[in-house]
């Protein structure tokens, strides 16, 4: 759809248009699992611990934590064991705080559990995240761009994707709030991280960023050259040339690659808002805030979506010189 629309605006201009979609990309790489990876204090608790553990029901799950399959738990499993376990401990402290011949020992040991669990159950949310494949795989730069939606199959797979996010958000925002429970769906947390394996809307969208900032831009410049070599309409009167100029860009831009922009533009929006959410909520890594500034960034010119708007804005400037000297701009 790109190419077709830069040849035909190419050949009306006569001015060579060449967006370089096949060439390596400059999109920002993701950094390196160690560097997104926040440090978690290990609590390993010993035999007559556990067995005083026992009385609040927290057996179970520390020896699901402490199993060979709990050693190696991927990280969206960990925030639901660690969720589980910080809400089984706060609730084992109310009701020992009703009992004044409480073992004092095992208070000491639940206070000492909870403020260590409480305090880094943001770092354990933002691993969740950040240190797991899937979102890993949603900022690739080896994947095609988001494909051309159609009355016929409206459904490219970013809504489940968008979903996921916004589950993992709220978990965020759960968590923020004083005396929060954890939720009946935690156990449905592993579909959100398979939507996001399986759709991998974010690395997709870069590259429809990447993509149509190229292209925008290169067509501006075929634009604004055309006009300095030799205005299509020298009279400010339109021409036969200025009237298919007029043409493609109705049916090919207006008509095909807006339609695409408008659902990038609206997708990535929300896709960007959760992310930013996320790292300045969450105990973000100096390479991960790196990063953010380097792909979302609204203050920084050079970031990826910054890039964008400004192909965007000079596209439509150079697009609005041209037919507006031709007498052709629509709506004039």
């Amino acid at each position: 759809m790109l190419d077709n629309y830069t040849e035909r605006v190419a050949r009306v201009l006569e001015e060579p248009i060449d967006a370089g979609l096949d060439g390596p990309t400059d999109i920002a790489l993701l950094p390196p699992r160690r560097e997104r990876l926040l440090p978690l204090t290990d609590l390993r608790q010993g035999p007559i611990e556990v067995l005083a553990l026992r009385h609040c029901n927290l057996l179970g799950l520390i020896a699901q934590r402490n199993s060979s399959l709990g050693k190696v738990m991927p990280p969206s499993k960990q925030l639901v064991y660690e969720m589980r376990l910080l809400s089984q401990v706060r609730d084992c402290r109310q009701e020992l705080a009703k009992q004044p011949d409480a073992d004092p020992q095992l208070r000491q040991q639940l206070e000492d559990i909870h403020r260590i669990k409480s305090r880094e159950l943001p770092a354990v949310l933002w691993n969740a995240i950040y240190a797991s494949s899937e979102m890993e795989n949603n900022f690739s730069r080896g994947d095609p761009p988001l494909p051309l939606r159609s009355d016929d199959n409206n459904e490219d797979g970013s809504e489940a994707a968008l979903q996921g996010l916004q589950t993992l958000a709220s978990l965020q925002t759960l968590i923020s709030t004083p005396d929060w429970r954890a939720p009946a769906q935690l156990d449905d947390l592993e579909q959100h991280y398979q939507a996001l394996e399986a759709n991998r809307f974010g690395s997709q969208w870069l590259k429809s960023l990447w993509i149509l900032t190229r292209t925008l831009e290169q067509t501006a410049q075929a634009l604004e050259r055309r006009e300095l070599r030799a205005s299509i309409c020298p009279q400010q009167r339109p021409t036969p040339r200025a009237k298919i100029l007029l043409n493609v860009f109705t049916q090919f831009y207006a008509g095909e690659v807006q339609p695409y922009m408008a659902h990038i533009d609206r997708s990535g929006q929300r896709w960007k808002a959760l992310h930013q959410q996320l790292m300045t909520s969450l105990p973000a890594t100096p390479a991960m805030l790196d990063y953010q500034w380097r792909i979302f960034a609204d203050a920084n010119p050079d970031s990826l979506w910054q890039r964008y708007i400004q192909a965007r804005d000079h596209h439509t400037k150079s697009w609005q010189t041209t037919l507006r000297r031709c007498s052709l701009m629509p709506g004039s």
